[in-house]
C-alpha cells in the first residue's frame, strides 16, 4: 500500500450524491451480473473500491440528523459544518431568510477560493443542474439552495445562477459543465429569468457558451466557458445512451475527459469537483435501477480520471454528500438478480398477499423504508402488498417497494464511504467529520500555506492530528 506524501498538484473530487453504502453494494452486483451473465455478482469490485485507502465520513447537519445537499457540500467544500439547505454560508443565516447584513458575515470561502488563490484552475461537472446543491457550494453563497434563479429568489440576496457568471468572469471558476439551462435564461429565451439573459450575457463579455455533445467535442477549452447541456436535469444515462445523437447531452465520463484534458494545460494544477448527480434522484423515486446505472457511469468519469492522470501528484477522492433510506435484505440466494425478487421456499419467512394464502410468494430484495413505491406495491382491498409473480421488477421505470408512502423518498442518516488514492490519502482513512474533508484537500495541494503548512515544503508540516483540530475548531465554533 504505497504511501504518497508529497504535494498534490492536482485534486479530483468524485461526489456520488446519496451514494450511500448500499448503493455501492447494489451497483457492485449489478455491475458483475450485467457484464458477466453467468457471474453471480457479489465478488465484483467498483474501480475505486481497488484504491489504496478508505475512510468513513459523518453527514450531519448542525441542525438535521438526516442531513441535506447544501450543507454537506458545504462542509465538504468549505470545511465548515452548517445548516440543511444552505449554501457556502455558516449556522450564522438563517435558511430562506435575505438578510444582506448577515450573509457577507456569515459566507465562507471554499476550496474553489483557496485554489484560485494559488493559481491552481477550478472546474465543476455534474449531471444535475449546475445551480444545484452540490456544485452551488463551490461558488455560491445563499441562505437558500433553491434561490436558483431571480425568480425563485427574493431582491437584494443574489441568485446562484448569477454567482456562477460571476465566478467565472472573475476567474473563480474556469469553467461548469452540467444541466440547469432555464435558471440563465430569460423568459423569451425559453427560460425563468426575468432580469438578464445570463448566456447572453456571458457571450457578449468574452465567454463561451456550450450546448450539446457536438459543443463539447468541438470546444477549444477557452476559460469562461459554460456547458448547459439540457433545461433542468441532465437525461438519466441508460436513456441518454438509446438516444445519442451530436446535438444530444454528453456523458458525465465525456465531461470528465474533458475536463481534465483542458485542466492540464495549467502549469500550477487544478482542483475539479464531479458529481454523479442523478444517483440522488434515483433513490428519491424509489428506483433502483437508474440509481445503480447512474453509479456505474459515474465509475466510468473515475476510471477515465485514473487513466488520464499520475498517482504522484494528483489526489482522487471518490465519497458521497450523504446515503439514502435504501437497503437490500431477506435472504436471496447468491447470484439472485440484485433488480430481482426472492422467494423462501422454506416457508420460514414468505411474504402474504392475503389472509388465508400461505404459498411464499415473491418480494423486491431492494426496498426503501419511505417514498412512493408503497402507493405502487400496496393492495388497499386485502390490506396486504401485491403479488409480483408477473411484474418486471428489472424494467427501467419499476419502483421498488417502500414501507410507507411519501411523495418524493428521503436521504438516510448513516456515514458514507471515502476513497482515496494519491498524495496524502492516507490521511483520509478513519472516521471523520464531513468538513475534515475541506482542510484535508487544502493540506494536501497546499492552498493555505499560512495556516496549515504544505507537504514536503520549508514550512512547518501538519499532522493528520493537526489537520483533525483545526476541522474540531470549525465545527465546535458554530454550535
Amino acid at each position: 500500500m504505497e504511501k504518497y506524501q508529497s504535494q498534490a498538484k492536482n485534486v479530483i473530487i468524485f461526489i456520488g450524491d446519496g451514494m450511500g453504502i448500499q448503493t455501492h453494494a447494489m451497483a457492485r452486483i449489478y455491475k458483475g451480473q450485467k457484464n458477466e451473465p453467468s457471474s453471480p455478482g457479489e465478488e465484483t469490485s467498483l474501480a475505486w473500491e481497488e484504491f489504496p485507502f478508505t475512510g468513513i465520513i459523518k453527514t450531519y447537519n448542525t441542525d438535521k440528523q438526516v442531513p441535506d445537499s447544501a450543507g454537506t457540500a458545504t462542509a465538504l467544500f468549505s470545511g465548515v459544518k452548517t445548516r440543511s439547505g444552505v449554501l457556502g454560508v455558516d449556522m450564522t443565516a438563517k435558511r430562506n431568510v435575505c438578510d444582506t447584513a448577515i450573509t457577507p458575515r456569515a459566507s465562507v470561502t471554499s476550496i474553489a477560493d483557496w485554489a484560485t488563490t494559488r493559481g491552481k484552475k477550478v472546474g465543476v461537472v455534474s449531471t444535475a443542474r449546475i445551480t444545484h446543491a452540490t456544485p452551488g457550494a463551490l461558488y455560491a453563497h445563499s441562505e437558500d439552495r433553491d434561490w436558483e434563479a431571480d425568480t425563485s429568489s427574493p431582491g437584494g440576496c443574489g441568485d446562484i445562477a448569477k454567482q456562477l457568471i460571476q465566478s467565472l468572469q472573475s476567474g473563480k471558476i474556469s469553467f461548469a459543465l452540467g444541466g440547469g439551462l432555464k435558471n440563465f435564461r430569460t423568459e423569451n429565451n425559453g427560460g425563468v429569468r426575468a432580469d438578464t439573459d445570463l448566456v447572453d450575457d456571458l457571450i457578449s463579455a468574452g465567454g463561451t457558451f456550450l450546448s450539446n455533445l457536438e459543443d463539447l467535442d468541438n470546444w477549444n477549452m477557452e476559460d469562461r466557458s459554460l456547458g448547459l447541456f439540457s433545461d433542468s436535469h441532465m437525461e438519466w444515462e441508460m436513456y441518454r445512451v438509446r438516444n445519442q445523437t451530436p446535438q444530444g447531452e454528453p456523458s458525465l465520463t465525456a465531461m470528465t475527459r474533458k475536463a481534465i484534458t483542458k485542466l492540464s494545460s495549467s502549469d500550477t494544477g487544478y482542483v475539479l469537483m464531479v458529481e454523479g448527480g442523478r444517483i440522488d434522484h434515483a433513490h428519491h423515486l424509489n428506483q433502483a435501477k437508474k440509481a445503480v446505472e447512474e453509479t456505474l457511469e459515474l465509475e466510468r468519469a473515475v476510471m477515465a480520471a485514473l487513466e488520464m492522470t499520475r498517482r504522484e501528484d494528483t489526489l482522487v477522492i471518490v465519497t458521497a454528500d450523504h446515503s439514502h433510506a435504501v437497503t437490500f435484505n431477506g435472504y436471496a440466494k447468491r447470484g439472485n438478480p440484485i433488480l430481482g425478487t426472492w422467494v423462501d421456499e422454506d416457508k420460514k419467512l414468505f411474504a402474504r398477499f392475503n389472509a388465508t394464502d400461505l404459498d411464499p410468494r415473491p418480494y423486491t430484495t431492494i426496498s426503501y423504508g419511505n417514498g412512493p413505491g408503497f402507493a405502487e406495491h400496496w393492495d388497499y382491498k386485502t390490506g396486504f402488498f401485491k403479488d409480483l409473480s408477473s411484474v418486471d421488477t428489472q424494467a427501467d421505470e419499476f419502483r421498488q417497494v417502500s414501507t410507507f408512502y411519501l411523495d418524493y423518498e428521503t436521504h438516510g442518516g448513516e456515514d458514507v464511504p471515502l476513497y482515496a488514492i494519491g498524495p496524502q490519502a492516507h490521511l483520509l482513512t478513519g472516521v471523520h467529520e464531513q468538513s475534515y474533508l475541506a482542510h484535508l484537500v487544502s493540506y494536501a495541494a497546499c492552498l493555505q500555506e499560512e495556516s496549515l503548512g504544505c507537504p514536503a515544503s520549508g514550512v512547518a508540516r501538519m499532522s493528520a492530528e493537526a489537520v483533525l483540530g483545526l476541522m474540531v475548531i470549525h465545527v465546535v465554533w458554530l454550535l
